[in-house]
């Protein structure tokens, strides 16, 4: 008897990961690509996803019984049935369905189960699934939201750097960022700051809490009031929820995965108002979402020009 397996993909802004399962949740096989976010590059995107579905197909001696693809960029593309139908008709027509990345990682990280999945990275966003309802809470980015992300802190660790200096106060973030913009003096990384992309300025939240762990009250005090907004943002999400509540909360994303601090100080702000909430860290492998969907919703290729 053929082997039967499926396949989850995580076409996410940088790259794709296609990872396939057998039927029990087995991984048999990954393979990688290029960049899967279809608002900016519909037809790359679209592209490079079949591409590594294909690639990981060639690997495996089997029958593959459905693909499931998270993919950036599809709540803003909208069409989901579309989508889905047309990269079926890129790898042999097989049962395809295609849902947001951010749905993907809630799969993922609750296991098939309803609760939430909070993910603190460059953005942040409160995604939460009852009964088969999707409800979301930020994810706005970073001009209009993003509480609590790698981004949103390394600003806030900026104004308070740059606030200090103007008063000529002493502040450990000053020499922090001096240091890192390789600058003599704070007036000057604004230029510098001005210029980088998003990814880099939150990459710089990983030295902030790094000070905040030396025990700095500058830092600290940044840490403690973007744990608030993000535990703030749990908790909208959580009293939006029909009783009784489900109450797992999956933490994903660099800033929740690696940031101590950050974790306890959200975790006790939300067991505050609901005691019975049980946190956990998702290993962010958010492909192996295809094991735990129970939606029927699967397109094959049909009536569609080959794209």
């Amino acid at each position: 008897m053929a082997l039967k397996y499926q396949i989850g993909v995580d076409a996410g802004g940088t790259h794709s990961t296609a990872i396939a399962y057998d039927m029990n949740g087995k991984e048999l096989g990954r393979a990688e690509g290029g960049p899967g976010q279809i608002n900016a590059n519909y037809e790359g995107g679209i592209n490079n996803i079949a591409e590594v579905i294909n690639k990981l197909l060639d690997q495996i001696d089997g029958d593959c019984m459905r693909v499931l693809a998270g993919i950036a960029g599809l709540s803003v593309v909208g069409n989901a049935p579309e989508v889905a139908a047309t990269i079926s008709s890129k790898i042999n027509n097989l049962p395809t369905r295609a849902i947001t990345d951010s749905l993907l990682a809630l799969y993922s990280g609750l296991e098939g189960d309803d609760g939430a999945l909070v993910i603190a990275g460059t953005g942040s966003v409160f995604n939460g699934l009852q009964n088969g309802h999707l409800i979301a809470v930020g994810g706005y980015g970073n001009i209009l939201g993003d509480e609590g992300s790698g981004y949103a802190i390394s600003v806030a660790a900026m104004k308070s750097a740059l606030l200090s200096w103007d008063k000529r106060e002493d502040n450990a973030l000053i020499p922090m960022f001096t240091k890192l913009f390789g600058v003599e003096h704070m007036d000057e990384c604004n230029a510098k700051f001005y210029k980088m992309e998003n990814p880099e300025v939150a990459g710089m939240a990983v030295h902030v809490a790094k000070l905040a762990d030396s025990g700095d009250k500058d830092a600290t005090a940044v840490i403690k009031d973007q744990a608030h907004l993000l535990a703030r943002d749990i908790i909208i999400g959580l009293d939006r929820y029909e009783d009784p509540k489900p109450m797992k909360i999956a933490l994903t994303g660099s800033v929740l995965a690696n940031n101590e601090m950050m974790r306890g100080l959200i975790e006790d702000e939300v067991k505050n108002k609901y005691p019975d909430a049980i946190f956990s860290v998702s290993n962010g492998e958010n492909a192996r979402g295809v094991i735990f969907d129970k939606s029927k919703d699967y397109r094959y290729f049909t009536n569609h020009e080959d794209r």
